[in-house]
């Protein structure tokens, strides 16, 4: 029996095309030789490469392939859109205004909240909406249309990040595609673009809207189309705002329809804004631009309510990102100039003036030396705020009707809901109905715990974290005010879009959904409607509805078993 061979180990070379000697290993010599050259190969392309490994460039589609991998989200979306401007266009549709408040000549009503949709005069007079299937086919297509709109737009996101650096470019079309359909169709979820007209109405007569509220106008157009709640109330808007409302008035020749056309035009104008300076933004924080036009300007909160419902928070955040912008440059006189722009539309903006002045000095310098240019920075903005007021001659009106919006009573928002709860318990002890003082007293101190909340977030804030810090300090203010609107809560979701990551991004999808369907409005006629329409009609309206809804549970159960199935199959060739 011959003992077995040993391997011997033969003298080291180094072989052709490397640095490094290889051993020779007998009989193994021959698949040795093949890894040897496979890994040679691999050393040889690592020692051509210039750029180090960290810093090579991820892949990125070509055009072809980037419309291809965008085209069935963006048409999905497209038809979404649709689907939300058809139904809420409908006559018996409670998602748009129909009436005129019980204006009328004769038969025919003097004022017109849009060009179509518009119900026959019995129904514009004041009468309820009518038991037929319209409403119910309204109420699927615009439901139906929002949750397959928020699929489109989570599909977006996935797109984004999986392929990072995708140019903006090609997510400008979607938004082309998306928001055309919001443009036709009349304000959606809210009345305040009438309220924005009557004001300007108001501005070009001469009449101040800090003194007096739309009532003053009389019976007429722009008064009837006013939501009651604020026929008497004056206006929170600033005196930026309301020159262009004076200017629009003007400019349509003192037509109430034309003139809230003007709003959703100023609305536009300032999501275009805001699409601007968010990847601007974004990049100069290093993040994706791609990802964050997608996360705040393709968000359907900011097109269904800030677009479709014309309102001026969209020009304020345009403003206040273009002033952020101008300050991450180097420009920050330019920068407060601009945030306080935009506080002159609306106030919120003017946390940017107070984030500008605190960075003026950088991170490393001592909070005394902060506390000095955010000084400056404020008695700046103030000063420009007087000169502006007083060119207008309106004066600091708008300031003490800040608080109006708490004069209506918001169950959305957590402060009235503690402080009813709060009610409900003393009632029920015996200590009697003290629900006014409670919900006050709640409310006050929700608005101290707010501003607790935005001093030590301003405190901790540095160059990296200034974004997410000016978002939450919004989102604690809306939520801890007075009271929640959705369109409220597209403040902190545009902040935070453009350097949402991970948790925070988790939370701005989350929320976004949520205040889509925060506090829609025609909830008191869909009950009514539900006791007279046809039962039939009412279980296909819930069936489709359950449908559209079931569809992505479906859709991401199936993709959790597919991967499940993968892994397994994995482990058990592994085994």
């Amino acid at each position: 029996m011959t003992a077995p061979k040993t391997l011997e180990r033969a003298p080291q070379q180094a072989s052709s095309g490397s640095d490094h000697a290889w051993p020779s290993f007998g009989r193994l010599n021959g698949p040795i030789d093949r890894a040897r050259g496979q890994i040679d190969r691999g050393v040889g392309f690592l020692a051509r490469m210039r750029t180090p490994l960290g810093n090579v460039q991820p892949y990125v589609p070509g055009e072809t392939q980037v419309a291809r991998l965008l085209a069935v989200p963006a048409i999905i979306g497209f038809v979404s859109t649709i689907a939300i401007a058809v139904g809420a266009s409908l006559p018996s549709s409670p998602f748009t205004w129909k009436s005129c408040s019980g204006i009328v000549s004769g038969s025919v009503t003097v004022c017109h909240p849009w060009f179509f949709g518009i119900p026959s005069p019995p129904m514009v007079a004041g009468a309820p909406l009518p038991a037929n299937k319209n409403l119910f086919i309204g109420l699927v297509a615009v439901y139906g249309g929002m949750v397959i709109m928020l699929q489109a737009w989570i599909a977006l996101i996935r797109i984004a990040r999986r392929h990072r650096g995708l140019p903006v470019r090609s997510f400008v079309a979607v938004f082309a595609a998306w928001t055309a359909p919001l443009l036709v169709v009349a304000p959606l979820f809210s009345r305040d673009s009438y309220s924005y007209a009557a004001q300007g109405e108001m501005m070009s007569r001469g009449i101040s809207p800090y003194s007096f509220g739309p009532a003053v106008l009389g019976v007429n157009a722009f008064s009837g189309l006013v939501d009651k709640l604020w026929a008497d109330v004056t206006s929170p808007y600033g005196p930026v705002f309301l020159w262009m409302a004076g200017v629009n008035a003007t400019v349509v020749r003192h037509d109430e329809l034309l003139a809230v056309v003007g709003f959703r035009v100023l609305a536009l104008i300032g999501v275009v804004m805001i699409g601007i300076f968010v990847p601007r933004l974004a990049r100069s924080y290093g993040q994706d631009a791609s990802v964050a036009f997608v996360l705040a300007v393709l968000n359907p909160l900011v097109l269904l309510h800030l677009v479709a419902g014309s309102h001026n928070d969209a020009l304020m955040l345009g403003f206040l990102l273009a002033g952020l912008w101008f300050a991450r440059e180097g420009r920050p006189v330019v920068g407060v100039l601009l945030c306080t722009i935009g506080a002159m539309i609306k106030i919120p903006a003017f946390v940017g003036v107070v984030y500008i002045g605190w960075a003026w000095r950088g991170d490393d310098a001592p909070w005394r030396s902060r506390l000095r240019p955010t000084v400056i920075a404020t008695g700046f903005a103030l000063v420009i705020m007087a000169a502006v007021s007083q060119m207008v001659g309106l004066g600091w009106g708008w300031v003490t009707a800040l608080g109006n919006s708490a004069t209506v009573r918001s169950w959305s928002d957590p402060p009235t809901i503690a402080g009813s709860l709060a009610a409900k318990v003393f009632e029920l002890v015996g200590l009697g109905n003290h629900q006014p003082i409670l919900v006050r007293g709640a409310k006050d101190i929700g608005l101290a715990v707010a501003a607790a909340i935005a001093l030590r977030l301003l405190w901790r804030a540095r160059d990296a974290t200034a974004m997410r810090a000016m978002g939450l300090t919004l989102l604690a203010v809306v939520l801890l005010g007075p009271a929640v609107q959705p369109w409220y809560i597209a403040w902190s979701m545009v902040v935070l879009g453009t350097i949402a990551e991970h948790r925070l991004r988790i939370l701005l999808v989350v929320l976004s959904i949520i205040a889509c369907f925060l506090g829609l409005p025609g909830a008191g006629a869909l009950v009514l409607q539900f006791g007279e329409a046809n039962p039939v009609l009412i279980a296909t309206a819930s069936l489709a509805l359950l449908l559209l809804l079931a569809i992505p549970l479906v859709m991401r159960v199936r993709r959790a078993l597919r991967t499940t199935d993968e892994d397994r199959l994995s482990v058990e060739l592994r085994a």
